[in-house]
């Protein structure tokens, strides 16, 4: 059946009806359509039903650790680079996680220090080399970023890890000035 909308010079026996005759008749067949969908017997997703708590209950329930370190360096050592105290520069609070960056006194070095609560703790291997570092006691972990020349120094002390780093200082160095945090 081919329909002329536009009209034809001819009048056909279709083209006496009212127009709005095929919008109800669609109207009532993707009514029907749905109705029908819905009567049929269906089961929830697995993922849904077998979930448990949802995703928001699962994160208030995690209670992330509190850093127990206040990641701050002896004012004869460093001098931090934001004096805004609490607040980010937009007026908000910083978050616990922020990193917290210091300009060295005695060489003008820029280091970062931030706990990281996703990170893995870190364990001291079972033989530690010569070369193996520690902070407050604890056993830590270094690499260095080649691409940006980036020291970073991790370490886990009462649960949380933590994280120094600085493009200029090597993993040593950053050991003794962590060490230096209260």
């Amino acid at each position: 059946m081919i329909l002329d909308l536009e009209g034809s010079i001819t009048p056909s026996p279709a083209g006496s009806r009212p127009r709005w005759v095929l919008s109800i008749a669609s109207m009532a067949v993707a009514g029907a359509t749905l109705l029908m969908v819905a009567a049929l017997p269906h089961e929830a997703p697995r993922h849904v039903a077998e979930s448990g708590p949802s995703i928001l209950e699962q994160a208030l329930a995690r209670k992330t650790p509190v850093p127990r370190l206040s990641l701050v360096l002896p004012s004869e050592v460093a001098v931090p680079l934001s004096q805004i105290g609490t607040q980010d520069g937009t007026g908000n609070y910083r978050s616990a996680i922020t990193p917290r960056s210091f300009r060295l006194r005695a060489s003008n070095d820029v280091v970062s220090v931030a706990p990281v609560p996703d990170a893995p703790p870190v364990i001291a291997p079972g033989k530690r080399g010569a070369d193996a570092l520690a902070v407050h006691g604890s056993y830590a972990e270094w690499w260095t970023t080649e691409p940006t020349s980036v020291s970073v120094l991790r370490w886990t002390e009462d649960g949380t890890t933590y994280e120094i780093s600085s493009r200029t200082l090597t993993p040593k160095e950053l050991a003794r000035i962590a060490d230096l945090l209260r």
